[in-house]
């Protein structure tokens, strides 16, 4: 009985679609909008995201002046994973390998998302080399000689 409701509503829907493409062949259908993009497969040529090892994974972190925790949570990872990254014990796959490139070559299109709008300012005040008086971007305050 189930195989009659289903087979029922595919019969439906293929009786709906041939009279919307008969009314479509008569002109009673405004015209259909297709959007076009300029950037397809058959056109684009993507690099693959390089790989990253313990030490080009600890140098952008250490870059960011970022502890592993928050390092991780800007990521979207848990910080054992960016540990294990850091000590060679994991390799980054996929898009973490492409979010990576990205910290590394536009940091700023992750760190506004860390520190919110205002990023900038902290960069203005020469984060991340700020004053041990100054708290942190993400409301930490800072201690004595703590980069």
């Amino acid at each position: 009985m189930a195989n009659d409701k289903a087979g029922g509503a595919f019969g439906n829907a293929l009786i709906g679609a041939l009279e919307e493409a008969v009314a479509f062949e008569r002109g009673d259908l405004p015209e259909v909008r297709v959007d076009r993009v300029e950037i397809t497969a058959r056109n684009a040529r993507i690099t693959p995201a390089p790989a990253y090892d313990a030490e080009r994974i600890r140098a952008i972190r250490r870059g960011l002046s970022l502890s592993q925790a928050v390092f991780a949570e800007m990521l979207n990872v848990s910080a054992s994973t960016v540990r294990a990254w850091e000590q060679g014990a994991r390799e980054p796959d996929g898009p973490t390998r492409r979010l990576l490139q990205v910290a590394e070559l536009h940091p700023q299109a992750l760190t506004d998302a860390v520190y919110g709008t205002r990023a900038s300012e902290y960069r203005a005040q020469g984060w991340p080399k700020m004053v041990a008086e100054q708290r942190a971007p993400w409301g930490v305050p800072r201690r004595e000689g703590e980069r």
